[in-house]
């Protein structure tokens, strides 16, 4: 299958001095408590102030964020904490500030994703307002893209709630806002941290299979497939984390990022008791869904 390859930065907009023209009053560092999130009284201007992160400010004020309940997860990119709101219950992955994450590194996932220029200006032009990086808003933007393009075909993802317009996306700034999954006392766990039986193992491990084929049949590497991003709630496996998707016509590393996944997957089931061989997985999907690359 030929690759088009279309390098995300190829042009030659000159981002720094757009971004130039805003001056950052508050700016997010790295991992921060709910306390943290929160405005202190003596630093409020008005009585609408309620965060201390702009992104979080214009959903409040917006009404569709109310409240920051408590932290569910943190990871190296990103923390994701337990909200209230306008939805109900609601996930707020917060991303930290571009110095905590090296997406300079990240080439092998950004190769081939193309946005029209034009596109690509509107989206920097909103998200310098609200002190987003270049280089961290175009990560953020394919996010929610990808995950409302699997929202829409069915696969079992956590609704997104804000987007899919362009607008709203890079109002949101550094949060994705999300369908949560669990209850008010227990997000739903990840399969890596559960000890599942041999009967619910195997569940897991069909519904899990299942899910990558389906990304798959969209024309999509997940990236990053193993049981510590897949939820399991109700009995139902749900995958989540979505910036590091490639198109498989596009990224030109497809194949291999697909091989890792498979090793990944394959490995990180071992620990519920189910064995896997990542080639023979290669081989099934070949036969399955024809020729992939």
């Amino acid at each position: 299958m030929k690759h088009k390859i279309n390098y995300e930065f190829e042009d030659h907009y000159d981002y720094e001095e757009e971004f130039g023209r805003y001056k950052d009053r508050r700016k997010p560092k790295g991992r921060r408590s709910v306390k943290d999130l929160k405005l202190k009284d003596d630093k409020k201007l008005s009585s609408v102030d309620e965060f201390d992160d702009p992104n979080l400010q214009d959903l409040y004020e917006q009404g569709i964020l109310t409240e920051i309940i408590r932290e569910i997860k943190s990871g190296k990119e990103a923390t994701v904490y337990l909200a209230d709101g306008k939805y109900g219950l609601m996930a707020a992955k917060i991303y930290r500030d571009e110095a905590t994450r090296a997406f300079s590194k990240d080439q092998i996932y950004k190769a081939g994703r193309h946005i029209s220029h034009q596109h690509k200006k509107k989206l920097l032009n909103l998200a310098s307002q609200n002190q987003i990086k270049p280089e961290q808003s175009l990560w953020i933007y394919h996010e929610y893209k990808t995950i409302w393009e699997f929202y829409r075909a069915g696969i079992n993802v956590p609704k997104p709630l804000i987007g899919p317009s362009i607008h709203d996306i890079a109002k949101a700034g550094r949060v994705v806002l999300m369908q949560y999954i669990g209850n008010k006392d227990e997000a739903a766990p990840r399969l890596s941290d559960l000890n599942l039986n041999q009967k619910e193992a195997q569940d897991a491990w069909e519904q899990s299979f299942a899910i990558l084929k389906e990304v798959l049949s969209l024309g999509k590497v997940h990236g990053d497939f193993s049981t510590y991003n897949l939820l399991w709630w109700n009995n139902k496996a749900i995958l989540i984390d979505f910036p590091q998707v490639v198109n498989i016509n596009e990224n030109k590393h497809a194949k291999e990022i697909l091989k890792t996944d498979l090793n990944s997957l394959s490995k990180s089931f071992q620990a519920l008791g189910v064995d896997k061989d990542p080639i023979q997985l290669y081989k099934e999907l070949q036969n399955e869904l024809g020729p992939l690359f």
